[in-house]
């Protein structure tokens, strides 16, 4: 199989019909469409729901997890996948690994455009999924840990002032993304996470990808609106969102905490605990008696958990 391995850290390439690997030194290998469609095929069927019908797909393509972990052999913890039109989805290694992934060359007996072969995660919504699919960047520094500090979405909101038709935007009322964020951090770079009430992932840069985002109000619940990612990638209901080392969740999505300990690989035990500020003294709950009883934290605007 023929490869080329390109140091080129400071340039960006645009190669029709290839994808391109990019790794953590910016080293890249480049395949070209010829020889990834000389790669043998099998037939994998999708079912998703389009337009409130099921829509049921058959493809075929090759399982590119089996392929990538065979080929490439770069150490890296974070892996993202890009299209041309700069649509992109994140996954850590581990979550990576325990996926099952396809890239497609045929939808349901078509042939798909040399610039359209499409990278399939059949157990994700198709969010996830990548028409295009023209880089793959590996990454070699950890996902965001434990936050050290985590406050209430809806409540943190209330605090702030509530624009209608914040630009550039319209027939929307919402709240800047960057108001979160303290004065003094605004013109510094942030690593941001967020996490719909639909189990999408989505891992963001601040200023690159939010900068004059909105956090839209919904009869519904909050969604994420960027002028700098493709409409795509705007999630709905959003009830975590993660920026650095502090965090923010719905206060009536807190059992989504064992779903987040085991994507962001926090490694909390059974017996975590939530610390908490009530009159003045410092209380230990355990997440069990919270999630029973959630209106323990009713005049809670803060918390710490202990793994």
């Amino acid at each position: 199989m023929k490869k080329f391995f390109l140091f080129l850290p400071f340039m960006t390439i645009s190669i029709l019909s290839a994808i391109i690997i990019t790794g953590p030194q910016g080293d890249s290998l480049i395949y070209s469409y010829t020889e990834l469609a000389k790669i043998p095929r099998e037939t994998f069927t999708t079912t998703r729901v389009k337009s409130g019908e099921i829509q049921e797909d058959i493809w075929t393509g090759f399982r590119f997890n089996h392929w990538f972990n065979d080929n490439i052999k770069i150490p890296y913890k974070i892996i993202r996948f890009e299209s041309a039109d700069n649509y992109m989805v994140s996954f850590s290694k581990a979550e990576f690994d325990s996926l099952e992934c396809w890239l497609a060359f045929t939808q349901n007996g078509q042939v798909l455009p040399e610039n359209g072969i499409r990278l399939i995660f059949p157990q994700l919504r198709d969010m996830k999924w990548i028409r295009g699919l023209n880089r793959v960047v590996l990454e070699d520094f950890s996902p965001l840990k434990l936050p050290a500090r985590f406050e209430f979405l809806d409540k943190r909101l209330k605090q702030e002032t509530l624009i209608e038709n914040p630009p550039p935007f319209s027939d929307i009322k919402g709240y800047y993304f960057a108001d979160l964020l303290p004065l003094s951090a605004r013109n510094d770079t942030h690593s941001v996470v967020l996490y719909s009430s639909d189990g999408i992932k989505c891992s963001l840069e601040y200023p690159r990808h939010l900068k004059d985002a909105i956090i839209e109000l919904t009869d519904y619940g909050f969604n994420l609106k960027s002028p700098h990612i493709p409409d795509g990638m705007w999630l709905k209901d959003i009830i975590y969102l993660q920026i650095d080392d502090w965090a923010l969740i719905k206060s009536e999505n807190l059992d989504a905490l064992i779903t987040l300990n085991r994507i962001m690989d926090w490694k909390l035990s059974p017996d975590v605990q939530f610390i908490v500020n009530i009159g003045g003294k410092e209380e230990k709950i355990p997440l069990s008696e919270v999630l029973a009883y959630p209106d323990k934290l009713a005049n809670i605007t803060s918390f710490e958990l202990i793994p």
